[in-house]
């Protein structure tokens, strides 16, 4: 211990004795040319400009990153164009990564189904309990689902859950198309109504 303190010691007596030594010592006004001349090759950092000031230039590899970014952007963007197209997109993408070959048959059934609901909102606005008593049917469909979907990742036979998540599928768009069927016979009965009601001129 005595040892690396004495050094130590010495050494701060030594900078403090020299220390106007040291900092007549400054570094040449070229030497950031130079450096840059053993790392990059000799390619500018920085050239003058016409007013006199400094213009950073663009680095040679920050010039390569932003092409490389710039590739990868493209790749990337096409490669969900073309699952997009291949697949389609899905409500429900965790499914369609999990297994492509269904998720144009997930989305179709989606798509069907978020139609056939917006058309019941807007057959019920008048209506919202008849809303309330299909949305629960509807809900305990979509519940089941859920339980299917969150076991697919480790269902020891995949494809029979898949068919059941497409069977639950089917029977909520059935079940939309009934609900459908049922608002429209209500309209209709009232729309009859109101005409045999209204007032004859």
């Amino acid at each position: 211990m005595k040892n690396s303190s004495d050094k130590k010691d010495r050494l701060e007596r030594f900078v403090r004795d020299n220390r106007d030594g040291f900092d007549t010592f400054l570094p040449k006004d070229d030497l950031w040319n130079h450096i840059n001349d053993k790392l990059h090759g000799g390619i500018p950092l920085s050239e003058p400009a016409p007013n006199g000031k400094n213009k950073r230039l663009h680095n040679r590899a920050f010039f390569d990153w932003r092409i490389a970014a710039g590739v990868f952007l493209a790749v990337g963007a096409g490669f969900l164009f073309y699952v997009n197209k291949e697949y389609g997109v899905t409500r429900d993408p965790g499914v369609a990564l999990k297994v492509p070959a269904y998720a144009r048959e997930f989305n179709q059934y989606n798509v069907s189904i978020d139609q056939k609901r917006e058309e019941i909102i807007k057959l019920t606005r008048d209506n919202p309990e008849l809303y309330k008593e299909f949305s629960a049917d509807l809900q305990d469909l979509e519940s089941s689902y859920k339980n299917l979907r969150s076991g697919l990742s480790n269902a020891p036979n995949q494809e029979a859950l898949l068919q059941a998540m497409v069977r639950n599928l089917q029977w909520q768009v059935d079940l939309l198309n009934q609900q459908l069927n049922i608002l429209q016979r209500i309209n209709k009965v009232k729309k009859d109504e109101d005409n045999r009601n209204a007032p004859v001129i």
